[in-house]
C-alpha cells in the first residue's frame, strides 16, 4: 500500500482551516499536519491525533521546519495586505522543500479590478503558477458566517451596508469540504478553478428567513459604507483591507459589480453532497441567531 500523502493545513485553528483538518482526519487517507501560530491553541488538534507544527507567516524562520516532508498544502491567509509577502515567503520555501501540490483559498472572481483584495489573491495565484506547483484554486463568494463574526447581527437587528444588493453566499463549512476533497484527491482536482457560491440573497431576504425560522422578528438597520469603514478602522481592522471592503460595498450599491449574485453548480460533483442554503444554515445555527 502506498504511503499516505502528507498534508499541511495553514490556519488550522481558524474556522475554515480547522474544519479542513477535521474532514481530513475523518477520511483517514492522508497524514495531516496542522500549521499554527500558537502551539497552545493547537492542543485540541493534537487530541485528534494531528501533528502540530509552529508556523507563523510573519516569521519566515518558522517556514522551513513546518514544510519539511510535506507533499501537499492548504494556503490560507488572513485579511491583510501582508498576505502578499506572506504568501510569497511561504511559496518560496515550499518550492525548496519539494511540495508538489497546493490548494489556495482566494476570493471572488467577479469581473472588476477596483476591489483590491480580490486582485491580491490573483497575484498570489499568478505567483503560484510561476512556481510550477500543481494547484487547485478556490474562489469563495461571501461567507454566511460573516453575519456573526463581523458583528452584523445583534438582538434581531441585522446591519446592512449594501442596500438591496443580492450577494452570492457560501458557508465556511462548504469551502472547507471542497478544500479537503481537493487535498485528498489532488490528481482529480489539479489545474481546476472552483468558484464557490451556492445561495443568492439580499440582506432583507436573510432577515425574512431569520424571522420565519427563529420565530421572532428580525429587521434591517441600513447603514452607509462610510459607517462601516469608520467602525472597522476604530475596531483595529487592517486599513488597506477595510478600504477594499468599503469599495466593494460602494460598488455593490451602485450595481457596478456584474454577477454579484451568481451561483455555481459544482459542489455536488466535487463532494457528493448538497451545498448549504441560507435556510439550512440558519436551521443548523439556531442558537447563534436566537435572542
Amino acid at each position: 500500500m502506498p504511503a499516505k500523502p502528507t498534508v499541511l493545513v495553514l490556519g488550522a485553528t481558524g474556522r475554515v482551516g480547522g474544519s479542513v483538518v477535521r474532514h481530513l482526519v475523518a477520511a483517514d487517507d492522508t497524514k495531516v499536519i496542522a500549521g499554527v501560530r500558537s502551539l497552545k491553541k493547537g492542543q485540541p488538534l493534537r487530541e485528534l491525533g494531528v501533528e502540530v507544527r509552529h508556523l507563523d507567516l510573519d516569521r519566515s524562520e518558522t517556514l522551513a521546519s513546518a514544510l519539511t516532508g510535506v507533499d501537499r498544502a492548504l494556503l490560507l491567509t488572513g485579511y491583510s495586505v501582508d498576505m502578499l509577502k506572506q504568501s510569497k515567503a511561504f511559496l518560496d520555501v515550499a518550492v525548496r522543500k519539494g511540495v508538489e501540490y497546493i490548494t489556495h483559498i482566494g476570493a471572488s472572481d467577479a469581473p472588476t479590478n477596483e476591489v483590491a483584495h480580490w486582485c491580491w489573491h490573483k497575484y498570489v495565484e499568478s505567483y503560484m503558477h510561476s512556481c510550477h506547483f500543481g494547484s487547485t484554486l478556490l474562489r469563495p463568494e461571501a461567507f454566511m458566517e460573516n453575519l456573526i463574526t463581523f458583528g452584523w447581527l445583534n438582538q434581531g437587528v441585522l446591519t446592512n451596508y449594501i442596500a438591496n444588493t443580492r450577494w452570492s453566499w457560501v458557508s465556511c463549512e462548504d469551502v472547507a469540504l471542497v478544500a479537503a476533497e481537493a487535498l485528498r484527491h489532488a490528481s482529480d482536482h489539479r489545474g481546476r478553478i472552483y468558484e464557490l457560491g451556492y445561495d443568492a440573497a439580499t440582506m432583507q431576504d436573510i432577515a425574512n428567513l431569520l424571522t420565519e425560522i427563529i420565530g421572532k422578528p428580525f429587521r434591517l438597520d441600513n447603514q452607509s459604507p462610510e459607517v462601516f469603514l469608520e467602525k472597522a478602522l476604530k475596531a483595529g481592522g487592517d486599513p488597506a483591507y477595510m478600504h477594499c471592503v468599503y469599495t466593494q460595498f460602494k460598488l455593490n450599491i451602485a450595481n457596478a459589480i456584474p454577477n454579484a449574485d451568481e451561483t455555481f453548480n459544482n459542489f455536488e460533483t466535487i463532494t457528493g453532497q448538497k451545498p448549504t442554503t441560507w435556510k439550512a444554515f440558519i436551521q443548523k445555527n439556531k442558537p447563534l441567531f436566537a435572542y
